[in-house]
């Protein structure tokens, strides 16, 4: 419930108090815009639900000096979405990334995820990414915990640095936000119909005061358990070869020019189905702690905890198109030189394999954030502290089971189907049985990615007496920041053929074809849900192949005579230090940064047009030291690794000043300016390097990186012509230099076998132009109180982001033109229709983004595009009893996939996930 100044004469909320429990916008709050000016003449009025969630979130927004947008949940545990990710893309200028469904990552006015700021409460919220980010996981941090989240789009000094797109505050609630105790919680039930599996979720928050409402204690817990399922039908990678004049590579049936005019054509390197499967458990707490033993004094303490918990049992299917020879007489070329019809057949020296592959075992991921602080208001002076630490660690267990057949007789791959999908035929293989696998390794690489952060700051400011002059702030804040990667890799295998030998990693075992085909048709399975369940293809094809989950993986192990696959043991191959540590992808960063800053604001009410506005400067030094493992070969067998590090380092001086100008009590224009910064992912800055022997490329660190800048301009415009309904526009501009880019060359190494071998290798480097993104943004907001009964329940949101870049030098190495900036999509909207009365509620959302660069530079150099891809949400509420309500609510119902590309002809991805469906119950007391 919130307390707003309303107009007199307007209608007051008369909702009954079971009414405070319900929440139908998918946004209780959401906005882009502020509360309408204050009339001379005010009551109080008390409201509730959607409207006191809407007024609260543009209360935030008009308040601010800076360029805020913010959804908030009025109503205890009842956030307007079931992911902080999928909550935030209904803000102007947010776009989100998915994983199995899920809103993972956030983009911000086309900064990718990892360029932009998170914080809870205050303290910085850290990367679980797998191989290390900075990019944050909103899928474990629970919306039932959350008050508000406000995205600040410019920046001031006193805000930490990190964000070029901007900063994200998660917000919790605490104890002395009421003096009223309460217990409230839900329980729902959730449905995948991809999965087709039902899963609990359960969460419970409660707040108290004692001593007269002085000291305050808040905790909260939740738990859910998630059947999460998505289908891909895949070509990862195409690729054009020349045959060469000579050798083996002058074979007939290399060279890609297919239908002999001249012009080497597209075919596909790694046409694959998979399967991601993962049982996911998500526990999470919060507890907060305040005293506040006078006005002006208050100290707390408080710590989050999140952890989820993923089983992955995923399946894949996958063909080394490319590694065979062509049929030219019965392959086909469509436009664009692109093979829409590939056959491939072997040659002793040129096997074309199909592999079952199972991705198993568990991924973990970990957060913690702790903060003690404290503020003081000494009349003039305020002073306030805290200490923080927070960490993260995702630990990837992963096992592979594979079971392949080299030399597949004949393998044709269709690609004439209306969704561009790779469509198999394997004429006289089974892929639900042993048929031909002659090749069975179980692997295990364990890989732990941690990330720990301690920081201290201290704040002071002076409020004078003057009448411009309302604050003089300064404070200082250090930080420590470590980043890490450990990786062991293992792989057992079982061969029935000949020449194979242990090398690197792997320990080969020779045996018999009949104990591999034995093991399989004992231990495997097949898929229990039909592939693609959810979607279209626009084919009947393949739909089933070999599950090798872990009887397989484990009969594997026995098989092999090793006892265990204990990644630490130790390793009787050469050139590999007896060990089965990946010591070229086990790295070390650290970062160190102290920060300074001093700002002022300032109001000037005497003006025709009232002004108010903060301006100021904070300085930022970082040193940096990159630790890891260098690769040295003295000879044959002869090979060491030895530690090596490089420090580095850099100051920055980063103003800014935002302005508010009052144009009228309805109408307030906004215009800031200021410099920004992002750090580089951890990996980019690493002592690393990965080689990929079946593309023959791979990647590496650049120690020597410095961090992104941006100078950053606003200028808004927001009309408030109602309690709930306002127009808003802001047109902005980012320069952004020093932008991180990668870069190829082609490099020899060992492929772990004594082979010296020519690799692509792809590392970062900071990039001499700038990029510009200048982009507009509008909002709109209304609510149909005007109708009769009952047509006033409805109401209506809608945005739109426009956005263009330029500048970006990354050339698209398929067509010669210029890419575009990563991440960003030029247009960008959403839409929401909703209705609510004292009883029940509705909601249908809708949103959507145009294509955009996923990556600049993927499998063989070559850009990765997502196409235009929108989804539908819908929810309904109903109110059974005063302190109850029941809800359903439905994701993704119209069950759209998603979809990569090359280009517009040569698809990489197809994706469904299908829809969820949650049923429960929320209740407060």
């Amino acid at each position: 419930m919130a307390n707003i100044l309303g107009y007199r004469g307007q209608r007051s909320a008369t909702r009954a108090p079971w009414a405070v429990a319900t929440s139908v916008l998918f946004l209780q709050g959401w906005s882009t815009a502020a509360l309408s000016a204050e009339p001379a003449e005010l009551e109080e009025v008390v409201v509730t639900g959607i409207r006191a969630g809407l007024r609260s979130s543009l209360e935030v927004k008009r308040e601010s000096i800076q360029v805020v947008d913010a959804i908030s949940a009025e109503d205890i545990g009842d956030f307007p979405d079931k992911n902080l990710g999928e909550a935030l893309q209904r803000i102007t200028g947010v776009q989100i990334s998915r994983q199995d469904g899920e809103g993972r990552g956030v983009s911000i006015r086309g900064a990718e995820p990892g360029l932009n700021r998170v914080e809870i409460n205050g303290v910085t919220a850290l990367s679980v990414t797998v191989a290390g980010g900075r990019d944050v996981d909103f899928r474990d941090l629970p919306v039932e915990f959350v008050s508000r989240l406000e995205v600040f789009k410019s920046s001031t000094p006193e805000m930490t640095e990190g964000g070029i797109g901007g900063t994200v505050r998660v917000i919790t609630r605490r104890p002395l936000d009421s003096t009223e105790p309460y217990l409230a919680g839900s329980t729902q039930m959730v449905y995948s119909d991809l999965a087709k599996e039902y899963d609990p979720k359960f969460a419970i928050i409660g707040s108290r005061t004692f001593l007269n409402n002085t000291l305050g204690v808040l905790g909260a817990a939740t738990y859910e358990e998630r059947h999460l399922n998505s289908h891909n039908a895949r070509t990862t990678g195409w690729l054009r070869r020349a045959p060469a004049p000579t050798g083996l590579g002058a074979t007939p049936g290399r060279g890609t020019d297919v239908n002999g005019d001249g012009t080497l054509d597209w075919i596909p390197e790694i046409p694959r189905y998979s399967l991601e499967r993962r049982e996911t458990k998500r526990p999470a707490f919060l507890g907060i702690v305040e005293w506040a033993p006078s006005d002006t004094m208050k100290v707390f303490a408080e710590g989050s905890y999140a952890k989820a918990r993923e089983q992955v049992s995923s399946m894949l299917m996958q063909l080394s198109a490319a590694s065979g020879l062509i049929d030219y007489e019965n392959s086909v070329v469509g436009p664009d030189n692109t093979v829409t019809h590939l056959e491939v057949i072997p040659h002793p020296d040129f096997q074309t394999d199909l592999a079952y592959r199972n991705i198993g075992g568990s991924l973990e991921r970990e957060q913690y954030t702790t903060a003690f602080g404290g503020e003081w208001n000494l009349g003039s002076f305020k002073l306030d502290g805290r200490v923080t630490y927070a960490s993260a660690e995702v630990q990837n267990d992963e096992k592979n089971s594979v079971a392949t057949i080299f030399g597949v007789p004949r393998a044709i791959v269709d690609y004439n189907n209306s969704e561009g999908a790779p469509n198999f035929t394997f004429p006289g293989i089974d892929t639900t049985t042993a048929d031909a696998v002659n090749n069975l390794t179980a692997v295990f690489n364990p890989r732990t990615n941690s990330q720990e952060e301690t920081s201290a700051q201290f704040n002071v400011e002076y409020l004078p007496e003057s009448n411009w002059l309302t604050s003089i702030k300064t404070g200082v804040e250090v930080r420590e920041l470590t980043m890490d990667s450990i990786l062991f890799q293992r792989t057992i295998q079982l061969t029935s053929r000949t020449g194979i030998r242990s090398s690197g990693s792997t320990l080969s075992i020779a045996v018999p074809q009949s104990v591999i085909q034995d093991i399989i048709n004992s231990n495997s399975g097949v898929n229990d849900i039909r592939f693609f369940e959810t979607g279209d293809l626009g084919f009947g094809g393949i739909r089933y192949w070999n599950d090798n989950g872990d009887p397989t993986y484990d009969a594997t192990i026995a098989a092999s005579g090793l006892g265990n696959i204990d990644p630490h043991a130790f390793n009787p191959n050469t050139e590999t230090n007896n060990s089965f540590q990946n010591y070229l992808d086990t790295w070390e960063v650290e970062e160190k940064t102290n920060a300074a800053y001093v700002q002022g604001s300032f109001k000037f009410d005497g003006l025709a047009i009232p002004i108010s506005g903060t301006l100021g400067v904070r300085y930022v030094d970082t040193d940096t030291l990159s630790s890891g493992y260098n690769r040295i070969k003295h000879g044959p067998g002869d090979v060491e690794f030895p530690r090596a590090s490089r420090d580095g380092g850099y100051s920055k001086w980063l103003p800014s000043l935002n302005l508010r100008f009052d144009l009228r009590d309805d109408l307030v224009g906004r215009m800031t300016a200021g410099k920004v910064l992002a750090r580089p992912n951890p990996s980019q800055l690493a002592f690393r390097r990965s080689l990929d022997n079946v593309g023959l490329s791979g990647s590496r660190g650049n120690p020597a990186l410095k961090p992104y800048e941006a100078l950053q301009y606003d200028l808004g415009l927001e009309w408030y012509f109602s309690r709930d309904g306002f127009l808003s526009a802001t047109a902005f501009r980012k320069e952004i230099s020093e932008f991180v880019i990668n870069t190829s060359v082609t490099e020899e190494a060992d492929d772990g076998t004594g082979t010296v071998r020519r690799y692509t290798v792809a590392f970062p480097i900071n990039g001499g132009d700038d990029v510009t993104i200048n982009g507009i943004e509008a909002g709109a907001q209304y609510a149909f109180d005007f109708l009769p009964q009952p047509f006033n329940g409805f109401g209506a949101l809608a945005n739109v982001t426009y956005q263009k870049d330029e500048g970006f030098k990354g050339p698209n190495i398929i067509t010669g033109e210029i890419l575009p900036f990563p991440g960003l999509s030029r247009l960008s909207y959403n839409y929401s229709l909703y209705f609510e009365n004292e009883r029940f509620g509705a909601r249908a959302s809708y949103n959507w983004r145009e294509k955009w660069l996923a990556s600049a530079s993927g499998r063989g150099g070559l850009p990765e595009f997502n196409e235009d891809f929108g989804s539908l949400d819908a929810s309904l509420n109903y109110n059974i009893l005063p302190q109850f309500t029941v809800f359903l609510e439905a994701i993704n119902v119209l069950n759209d996939q998603r979809i990569e590309h090359n280009t517009a002809l040569r698809r990489i991805a197809n994706e469904t996930y299908g829809s969820r469906y949650f049923l429960g119950v929320r209740a407060r007391l």
